[in-house]
């Protein structure tokens, strides 16, 4: 369970990753990019920054390298406007969870329209009065 501390410094550093990455970076193809999630050290010392991204173009690997490379600059800009004692190492992590969730929900919308098609068909199993499926009254 992370501290007030941390969860402060980690709402912090979110709020000022987002600005600095979405509109103070020189290079273009971090320009799509989102920070969905920071989380901080007990000690202060690190922060993973999870971050997605919705250009297809820009392979994971590369923006991450390109993200690692732009930390130094980053973390003088927090410096400049935070008053921590010590501003954490960045760590970029991808965060794919959009991805799934998207991949999820069309899945389950694939579902509700087979099943919608199979009842419109009539070839689904229908349940009784008793809630049981497919099971006569003369049978044990």
């Amino acid at each position: 369970m992370p501290t007030i501390r941390q969860q402060r410094v980690a709402e912090l550093l979110f709020e000022e990753l987002s600005l600095v990455i979405g509109g103070e970076l020189a290079d273009p193809k971090l320009s799509l990019v989102t920070v969905t999630n920071v989380d901080v050290s007990r000690d202060l010392r690190h922060a993973k920054v999870y971050v997605s991204h919705d250009d297809e173009e820009v392979p994971r690997r590369e923006l991450l390298r390109r993200l690692k490379r732009a930390a130094p600059y980053m973390r003088a800009q927090i410096a400049a406007r935070c008053n921590l004692r010590m501003v954490p190492e960045l760590l970029f992590y991808y965060d794919d969870t959009p991805e799934k969730a998207a991949r999820i929900d069309a899945l389950l919308q694939q579902i509700a329209a087979e099943r919608a098609a199979r009842e419109k068909k009539g070839t689904w199993p229908q349940a009784d009065a008793a809630g049981s499926v497919g099971t006569s009254q003369g049978q044990s």
